[in-house]
């Protein structure tokens, strides 16, 4: 289905929203009280289709300067083709069924990561995440690789489509073809808000961008339980359509807040691909999910990142954007502990980078499919 921005109706507004930085859900009182200070994460809206030259420039000034400071917003997007209502009602319907049924589609039978995954299963820093997901990607057909093929091109390969719900890949297909829409957007306007042409980005994704998505379920969880661990996404954009429960939460200045649901926004955040890319100046920030409620939270995560054979390199940043916090070094960029390992660093090629991820966070799919390969402590992918 072809996506216009009159299809999907961009909210032509801005507003913001006022949230108390606090120790979010599941802390101590006294923790809590420390902590009074006031922030505004933003809630933008696209500009609408008649707007001016002008006001699409006062808008992506605007995005850029949240990416800079905050690396986290609120983005208004109506659904009125309930795109995004289709496939929460889909996911609800998937994690009903009886674990027999979602084990059909057991991720373990993809060497491109793809599938369902039960509670327990992925491990953000090591540690295991409390819940259950099906990962997806761009469908398509698995290469014939040959020994001179690039590893990364492993990750090209079909989905693993469970037999139930019916709806499920009508909804899933449906709500990847709206938030390209969406993503390729919000990249336009980061190119224009840093001094850059429209299109800038454009050549980065081409035609075939290493798209992921997840459905997932977090079940209620204890104090001392995340239902994913604190981290910072590896990638460039990442677009978040989550529930009315909550429990997604985000570091800024030092401080763990809450950012609970908006109804008609999905949350955006950056990836390290894109701070490393910009050397710095757009932030890539850590986030977690903590569900402190007594239900189970659903949510549908997208990262919309380059064409695999991608390799990133910094931007020439236009003189005149404003620093307006600590400039960081190349190589302070360029390092991570995003898995929990103290050598590990970005890889330029961004099919590398994505494949690394993969492999720390899903041993078993390694050992299955990929044995001939290892993850070297600093991040790269060696044969054996």
């Amino acid at each position: 289905m072809a996506l216009t921005l009159a299809k999907i109706n961009l909210v032509p507004r801005a507003s913001r929203v006022r949230l108390q930085a606090r120790q979010a859900c599941c802390t101590s009182a006294a923790s809590a009280a420390s902590s009074s200070a006031l922030l505004e994460l933003p809630v933008l809206a696209f500009p609408n289709k008649d707007a001016t030259t002008d006001e699409r420039t006062t808008f992506a000034r605007s995005l850029v300067r949240t990416a800079h400071e905050i690396g986290f917003f609120y983005l208004a997007v109506d659904d009125d083709d309930g795109v995004r209502a289709r496939v929460l009602e889909s996911t609800l319907e998937f994690f009903a069924l009886p674990l027999e049924e979602k084990l059909e589609s057991d991720y373990r039978q993809s060497p491109a990561f793809r599938g369902y995954m039960r509670d327990g299963v992925e491990n953000t820093a090591g540690n295991p995440d409390r819940r259950e997901q099906i990962e997806f990607g761009v469908e398509a057909h698995a290469r014939e690789l040959e020994s001179t093929s690039e590893f990364y091109e492993r990750l090209i390969g079909p989905n693993v489509w469970p037999p139930n719900p019916k709806t499920l890949r009508r909804d899933v297909e449906a709500f990847l073809a709206h938030m390209d829409f969406v993503s390729r957007e919000v990249m336009k306007y980061l190119a224009i808000g840093l001094e850059l042409e429209a299109q800038y980005f454009d050549a980065t994704f081409g035609d075939s961008p290493n798209v992921q998505m997840k459905i997932c379920k977090y079940p209620p969880t204890s104090h001392e339980e995340f239902g994913v661990g604190a981290h910072t996404d590896s990638g460039y954009l990442s677009l978040l359509l989550q529930d009315d429960v909550g429990g997604l939460q985000v570091k800024i200045s030092d401080e763990w807040i809450d950012a609970p649901p908006i109804p008609g926004t999905l949350v955006v955040n950056l990836g390290e691909m894109l701070q490393l890319a910009t050397s710095g100046y757009l932030l890539a920030t850590p986030h977690r999910v903590k569900n402190c409620s007594d239900q189970a939270r659903y949510s549908v995560p997208y990262f919309f990142n380059p064409r695999l054979d991608f390799s990133v390199s910094p931007i020439d940043l236009a003189p005149g954007l404003v620093w307006r916090r600590p400039r960081p070094s190349i190589e302070a960029v360029r390092a991570t502990d995003s898995h929990g390992v103290a050598a590990n660093s970005l890889i330029s090629c961004y099919g590398a980078n994505a494949f690394k991820s993969l492999a720390r966070s899903h041993p078993d799919v390694m050992k299955r499919h990929h044995s001939d390969l290892i993850v070297q402590p600093d991040g790269r992918i060696v044969r054996r």
